[in-house]
C-alpha cells in the first residue's frame, strides 16, 4: 500500500519500531480512487453475471487486467490504484508500457479499464478518460496454431490410453469445444437419439447456441477405459477441476511433456518451456477440416455454437475461392484457343509431370494442413 491509504501510517510507524503487522487490503478503498473505480465496477459485473446478463470469463478477463494495472507502481513507487481515478494519459502509457512485449496482455489490461471507465461515466467517475486513446499496440499473429498429424502422433505417444490427458484430447477433438466447457462435460450431458449417443450441452460464452453432436467412436473407446463419475475431467487427486483456468494450465503441462513446446525467457533472465499448441489449436483445425470437406456455414454454426454466419464464412469462403480457382484453371486448359505451353517437371524422366509422385504443394499462408486427419489417430 502507499501513503493515503488506510492502514499506511499503522505499518509505517510499526516498521519503524521493528515490528510488522498483517498486510490486509480495506475492504473499502479510498473515494474517488481507481481502487474504487475498479472495485464497484466488477461488483457491478457479478451482479450481472449472477443475472445471466454477463459471461463468468468476461468478468475473470476483467478482474485480470484491472488488477494488473491497479497493483502497477508509478515512477514514484506507488500504487496506481491507490491514485485518483482522473489519471492523464501518461498514467495509462505507463501502464502499458509495463507489459513490455507481452503485448496480448497490455491489450487485455487496457480493455478492461476502458469498460471500467466507460461504466464509470454513469456512475460519478471521470468522463472521457484519456484510456479511450491509448492503444495496446497488440499485433494479432494468427490466433492459435492448427494441430498438425504429426503434433498429435506425438501427444498421443506420450499419453497412452487410460491418461487422463489422451482422455481431454479426445474430449476435445469429438466436441471441438472450447476450453471453458471442457471442465463440466460428463455423463449427465449425455442423450440417446435414434439408438445414438450424443452430447449436449449450453456453451458458456455468452451469445453461443445449443449444441447437440454425436459421440466420436475415439472418444467412446477412451471412455471405456476411465471410470464412471461426475465429469469426465478429473484432477490427479480424482476431483472436478475448479475452473476452465485450472484445466487449462494442466492442459499445457501435458502438451509441454509431449515436447510441444518453445523456450522462452522469464522476467528474470531464465528460459522457461511454453506450449505451442492448445485446445483451441484443436477446435480450429477441426473446423479447417469440415471446411475443406464441404461443410456449408449453418452446419459448421450447428457444430461449433456459433450464432453468426461470419464467423462460420470465415471458414467456407476460403475453400470456396479454392474451389473457384480451380475450376477457374479448368477452363484455361480447356479453352480451344490460346498458347499451350509445356511444363517441364523434375519428377519425371520424360519431363512430364507424374501425378502419382508425392511433392510439397504451395498453399496460401494461413491455410489449413490437409494432413490434420485424426480419424487415423486412434491406432
Amino acid at each position: 500500500m502507499g501513503p493515503g491509504e488506510p492502514g499506511f501510517d499503522d505499518h509505517y510507524h510499526a516498521a519503524r519500531a521493528g515490528e510488522k503487522l498483517e498486510v490486509v487490503r480495506p475492504a473499502e478503498p479510498n473515494k474517488g480512487t481507481l481502487d474504487e473505480l475498479c472495485h464497484k465496477f466488477l461488483a457491478w459485473m457479478e451482479g450481472q453475471v449472477d443475472a445471466g446478463n454477463l459471461s463468468a470469463l468476461t468478468l475473470s478477463s476483467r478482474r485480470t487486467g484491472l488488477t494488473q494495472a491497479r497493483e502497477t507502481m508509478d515512477p514514484d513507487g506507488d500504487r496506481m490504484g491507490a491514485l485518483d481515478a482522473d489519471l492523464p494519459r501518461e498514467a495509462f502509457v505507463h501502464i502499458r508500457d509495463g507489459f513490455g512485449g507481452r503485448t496480448g496482455a497490455a491489450a487485455t489490461c487496457l480493455k478492461a479499464l476502458r469498460a471500467a471507465y466507460k461504466w464509470g461515466e454513469d456512475h460519478s467517475f471521470p468522463a472521457n478518460s484519456p484510456v479511450f486513446g491509448v492503444k495496446s499496440g497488440h499485433m494479432v499473429k494468427g490466433g492459435a496454431t492448427p494441430w498438425s498429424a504429426r503434433d498429435v502422433e506425438r501427444f498421443l505417444e506420450a499419453h497412452g490410453p487410460g491418461t487422463m490427458a489422451r482422455l481431454w484430447f479426445c474430449l476435445a477433438y469429438a466436441t471441438h469445444g472450447r476450453i471453458g466447457d471442457m471442465a463440466s462435460l460428463g455423463p449427465a450431458n449425455e442423450v440417446i437419439h435414434e439408438g445414438l449417443r450424443y452430447l449436449e450441452w449450453q456453451p458458456k460464452k455468452k451469445g453461443s447456441a445449443f449444441v447437440s453432436i454425436p459421440m466420436e467412436r475415439l472418444l467412446l473407446q477412451e471412455l471405456e477405459l476411465h471410470e464412471p463419475r461426475d465429469t469426465y475431467l478429473v484432477t490427479a487427486f480424482g476431483r472436478p477441476f475448479a475452473s476452465s483456468g485450472s484445466l487449462d494450465n494442466r492442459v499445457r503441462k501435458w502438451i509441454i511433456a509431449a515436447g510441444l513446446y518453445k523456450l522462452a525467457k522469464t522476467k528474470g533472465g531464465e528460459k522457461e518451456k511454453k506450449a505451442t499448441r492448445s485446445q483451441h489449436g484443436i477446435r480450429k483445425g477441426v473446423t479447417q477440416i469440415m471446411a475443406e470437406n464441404g461443410a456449408t456455414e449453418y452446419e459448421l454454426m450447428s457444430a461449433f455454437g456459433w450464432t453468426e454466419a461470419k464467423t462460420a464464412s470465415v471458414y467456407t469462403k476460403k475453400f470456396e475461392r479454392r474451389g473457384a480457382a480451380t475450376a477457374a484453371s479448368k477452363r484455361l486448359s480447356g479453352a480451344p484457343a490460346g498458347p499451350r505451353i509445356k511444363v517441364h517437371c523434375p519428377f519425371s524422366s520424360s519431363g512430364h509431370c507424374n501425378k502419382s509422385r508425392k511433392s510439397k504443394q504451395w498453399q496460401p499462408v494461413g491455410e489449413s494442413n490437409p494432413s490434420f486427419q485424426v480419424e487415423n489417430l486412434a491406432s
